[in-house]
């Protein structure tokens, strides 16, 4: 029976499916120019989209004149457990005079948000947004002028790589610790959106599907932003850069010794928690996706207790009975 009840957990745990990914891709919808279960928002004039097809695969062209508009599709999930955006990009044509780290000319391309509501979403939220940029060079991290909470990375800047189909991949749960120096909460939306109303000029860039992944836990940390001057923060847009330069972030060589060691004890949790099992990330945070994974384990678990309790029971009814004593 314990060969048995140990086979059963074996069984339960390889055969307990996986999701590897969760994506927000581009389908047609029936007659209409708007993506199956996407948004349109348009700020200002007519957002042109057009929803191409190459190789079975779908995305969208999207074509900018003096106007700005978005696309956003709402999602519901934890960042801890998908960290990894990966997306293809294409830009044609960017906005002339673009410059993000000046209001007058905050126009781009192509932009994707990552957006973490927090109440009152209208004002609180976090957004993470994913550029590609006219002048502002590539790594460069800046906040908006307009909302201290939207945060920019610069991935693609100039005209170098025009027309190129570019692949990017970011740990988003990384970039949000760097960048708000808070645990996530969950994530709301991802938009991708393109402008060129400040600028008065135009722009064109295409989208492939854009997949949130998992990743080893090792990867979620990320160098500070180096600061340089009051609007912008230039440092590497990769999170498993190295050594950062001394800044603010940095002041002395002590502080940058500190970092170091809580990195190697982020690894060492990393490597600690693919053998022990991991813990809820907060018991107060709502987790409204139940997981496959959960599901089977509670049913598992269920099933193992109800079968320990049918085999005591069984057990205790084959014991002989004590005779009872005859008092004379």
């Amino acid at each position: 029976m314990i060969r048995f009840l140990f086979s059963l957990l074996i069984v339960v745990s390889v055969s307990s499916p996986s999701y590897a990914a969760i994506t927000a891709d581009f389908t047609q919808e029936k007659n209409s120019n708007i993506p199956k279960g996407w948004e349109l928002k348009e700020w200002k004039g007519k957002g042109e989209i057009i929803i191409e097809n190459e190789d079975g695969i779908s995305f969208i062209h999207l074509k900018s004149s003096k106007n700005s508009f978005a696309l956003h599709k709402e999602l519901n999930f934890n960042i801890k457990e998908y960290p990894v955006i990966t997306w293809r990009w294409k830009v044609s044509s960017l906005p002339e005079g673009a410059d993000v780290r000046d209001s007058k000319t905050d126009d781009q391309a192509a932009q994707i948000y990552v957006v973490f509501p927090k109440f009152p979403a209208m004002i609180n939220s976090r957004l993470i947004g994913y550029i590609w940029e006219t002048s502002a060079p590539a790594g460069s991290v800046i906040t908006s002028k307009k909302n201290s909470n939207t945060k920019y990375i610069v991935i693609q800047s100039g005209k170098e790589r025009l027309g190129e189909w570019l692949e990017e991949k970011r740990n988003v749960y990384a970039d949000y610790k760097m960048l708000f120096n808070e645990e996530p909460p969950l994530i709301g939306k991802v938009s991708v959106m393109i402008d060129t109303d400040n600028t008065k000029s135009s722009a064109e860039s295409f989208f492939s599907a854009i997949r949130f992944e998992k990743e080893p836990v090792m990867f979620a940390e990320a160098p500070k932003p180096i600061e340089k001057g009051a609007d912008a923060s230039m440092g590497s847009a990769n999170p498993a850069s190295k050594e950062p330069s001394i800044s603010k972030y940095n002041p002395d060589a002590a502080a940058y010794k500190k970092g170091e060691n809580k990195a190697k004890k982020g690894r060492f949790a990393a490597i600690k928690s693919r053998i022990l099992p991991q813990t809820a990330p907060d018991a107060k945070a709502p987790e409204p996706i139940i997981t496959a994974n959960s599901i089977i384990l509670y049913i598992s678990l269920a099933a193992i207790i109800l079968i320990f309790i049918a085999v005591a029971a069984a057990i205790a009814a084959k014991r002989p009975k004590k005779p009872k004593k005859i008092i004379m």
